[in-house]
């Protein structure tokens, strides 16, 4: 987890803290949708977005682990494969046929 704090301020016991501090642990693995990284098509057709996707700033930071990018890189190559071999757009592939491809790949997806 890659934590940037909002801010430090003085709380009313004197002590300096730290707002947004998350940094505690014991969260396990979590899904990622795909439609978090691929536009409503109606805005923009046949663009993947992997690392730049929609997220608070607490997931983000999450998220923006070199590791989680290799993930996500990986789920959205799988992703423009199947739009080629379906002949479809970004938006029309079928997540049955990404998780069985990703799930072949070994990626754990829940």
């Amino acid at each position: 987890m890659d934590s940037h704090n909002v801010q430090r301020y003085v709380a009313s016991d004197g002590f300096v803290k730290n707002e947004g501090n998350i940094e505690v642990g014991g969260f396990g693995p979590y899904p990622i949708d795909y439609r978090s990284s691929v536009p409503k098509k109606d805005e923009c057709s046949n663009l993947l977005v992997p690392v730049c996707l929609s997220a608070t700033h607490i997931a983000f930071g999450s998220i923006r682990m070199e590791p989680v990018f290799m993930v996500l890189g990986q789920s959205a190559a799988t992703a423009a494969s199947l739009t080629i071999d379906n002949q479809v757009n970004v938006q029309e592939v079928e997540y049955r046929q990404l998780r069985e491809k990703l799930l072949d790949y070994k990626q754990r997806l829940q």
